[in-house]
């Protein structure tokens, strides 16, 4: 006799949008372990897109795709073979895409370099990088930057020497990862005016006493110009942020490159008044790309490349959410993603006045931006960093027994 059957079955989607709740559901249902490598990357479902692909090579990607379970989206002209070109969205599993390359680089189809392009941007491994004797692992860890506004220092707010170490003794208290030190604005006359002797003897007197003090704290600093850069890693910064575009600065970038040190590229349309609205994650990514083929053209090692997106500069509320929603799609160009988000007058502009101070919001938008794969997160407090840390720890379990718990 056919045992009566359930009347219910609780059926219900699954948001599983990483490996490692992929990795925790089939934990949660007692799947063999080893069956694991197999079975992540079916369950890994992922969208690929290119841009300005031959018509004729989209409809046959779209074509062998179609055969093993996925789709593929071309442009409408694309169907009727009326343009030339056309951008496209691959979407199947990660284990369908990796074989759908191999398959059109064969010498059936001999599409080698696209192949090679579709490959390389499903592998979203970053890797380490040391600094300072410290080891970042980017591939298991996101890491907090600790920010001083010392630009208020330099162009006339009364903070003084005293208030800044104060202000590190607690960062370095809280167990923060790194310190990052403002020392030039990003937008206005920064692009043209150089630095007075006054700034960069303050910026280097403030570096040295820090080192002084913490000789192992990896310390980054905001700069724009040759000077200001060279005085920094002069008086022991360890890493340079180049807030405006690269090409303005060719000079500091072989400085860089000359010294060895980890270098942040920051993609910020206000420095030339390019903000407009954005249309898509696509435009940022391919910025940020020329940017970083600019830097290793000019000596930079990649492995020693950072980016930040600029969420807050320049942009729209709506913009900058778009971006923080789809951080997670930078993660392909295999670098380390830095967000700074604290304090930013667009999370201000969500609270819509309901609440005066912005740690709610700044904690929210980070733990957001973690999950999405942000690497380091900046913040401007010690309070932001306690906080922050414990997130962290849910997020990215260091020992096998929070592992356990978590995944």
């Amino acid at each position: 006799m056919i045992a009566e059957l359930k009347a219910e079955y609780n059926a219900h989607v699954l948001n599983l949008e990483n490996i490692y709740d992929i990795k925790r559901e089939l934990t949660n249902i007692n799947a063999d372990k080893r069956a694991f490598d197999m079975l992540i990357p079916n369950m890994n479902f992922i969208h690929v897109k290119l841009e300005q692909v031959d018509t004729r090579v989209a409809n046959t990607i779209k074509q062998q795709i179609n055969k093993i379970g996925g789709e593929a989206a071309i442009s409408k002209e694309a169907y009727s073979y009326t343009a030339r070109t056309t951008d496209m969205i691959i979407s199947s599993s990660k284990r369908n895409i990796i074989f759908l390359a191999k398959k059109i680089a064969s010498k059936q189809f001999g599409l080698e370099e696209i192949a090679r392009e579709i490959e390389k941007s499903v592998d979203d491994r970053t890797g380490l990088l040391v600094i300072n004797k410290k080891t970042f692992d980017f591939n298991h860890n996101t890491y907090i930057s600790g920010m001083i506004d010392y630009k208020k220092h330099l162009f006339g707010t009364n903070i003084s020497d005293k208030m800044i170490m104060t202000k590190i003794d607690r960062y370095i208290e809280s167990g923060v990862d790194m310190i990052e030190l403002s020392g030039e604005h990003s937008s206005g006359n920064s692009l043209v005016d150089e630095p007075t002797t006054e700034d960069i003897d303050s910026i280097s007197r403030i570096i040295y006493q820090i080192k002084k003090h913490y000789p192992d704290v990896v310390l980054s600093i905001d700069a724009v110009k040759f000077n200001m850069a060279k005085a920094a890693i002069d008086s022991g910064a360890d890493i340079i942020n180049d807030i405006i575009p690269i090409r303005y600065n060719l000079d500091l970038i072989k400085l860089v490159a000359k010294k060895g040190i980890p270098l942040i590229i920051m993609y910020n349309p206000l420095s030339e008044k390019l903000a407009k609205p954005l249309e898509s994650i696509s435009e940022v990514i391919r910025e940020l790309q020329a940017n970083v083929n600019i830097a290793i053209s000019n000596g930079v090692s990649k492995d020693k490349i950072m980016i930040d997106p600029g969420i807050g500069f320049g942009r729209k509320d709506r913009d900058n959410f778009l971006l923080l929603r789809q951080l997670s799609s930078l993660k392909h160009l295999k670098l380390p993603i830095l967000v700074g988000m604290s304090r930013r007058s667009y999370l201000s502009g969500a609270l819509a006045g309901r609440l005066k101070k912005t740690l709610i919001s700044t904690i929210v938008a980070n733990t957001i931006a973690i999950i999405n794969g942000a690497n380091i997160v900046r913040m401007h407090s010690s309070e932001q960093v306690d906080v922050m840390k414990n997130i962290i720890e849910m997020v990215h379990p260091k020992t096998e027994e929070d592992k356990k718990n978590i995944y």
